[in-house]
């Protein structure tokens, strides 16, 4: 009998904590690169290296590829990073990107971001990579701390217009003496 009455107590609450694991902020998927086709490109800044861009089975955070982004440039001075971008129509007023990164690099590796928004382009602090896989990397689009041409270049202001992005940008940055280094972005998310 004490143990007919505890089984209802029991099921309730499994239940409800399983009710508890679907209530999820919403998250809308950029780019999983599951397709062949790369819908990204370099867009050639004089003050970035050259970068190799393929869809790779690899490595993959999840599903079976990923963004192989492979520096083609030794790193000099200010011209330490490779960039890649994506045209894009988004509103992300009430979003934050997320992203997964592998590197096999031990140290030197960072990771930034950039958006075309409101006729100017804004980039975010820099996020330190560590080797292996960079899970869940995620940048604050509401955040005071991205710079563009009117913060004369200085980590102090918000994103304007969240609600009419045009380009998404992916800069990574690496160690000098590195040509070849290579990462592989995956699941690309906004949430």
């Amino acid at each position: 009998m004490k143990y007919a009455l505890l089984f209802p107590v029991v099921a309730a609450l499994v239940l409800v904590g399983a009710g508890s694991g679907l209530v999820r902020a919403e998250e809308k998927v950029f780019d999983n690169f599951e397709s062949s086709t790369v819908n990204w490109a370099s867009p050639g800044w004089e003050n970035s290296g050259g970068v190799e861009i393929t869809i790779s089975a690899e490595k993959a955070s999840e599903g079976k590829q990923s963004l192989k982004l492979v520096a083609q440039d030794e790193p000099q001075d200010w011209k330490n990073r490779f960039v890649v971008a994506r045209e894009a129509s988004l509103d992300l007023s009430n979003a934050n990107m997320v992203m997964d990164i592998y590197t096999d690099a031990a140290t030197g590796m960072g990771v930034q971001v950039g958006f075309d928004s409101a006729g100017d382009y804004y980039e975010s602090e820099k996020k330190i990579l560590s080797q292996g896989w960079n899970k869940d990397i995620t940048f604050d689009l509401g955040a005071k701390d991205f710079k563009c041409k009117a913060s004369d270049w200085k980590n102090a202001v918000p994103l304007a217009d969240r609600s009419d992005i045009t380009k998404v940008f992916i800069l990574i940055t690496h160690a000098k003496k590195d040509k070849g280094t290579t990462v592989y972005v995956d699941n690309i998310r906004f949430k």
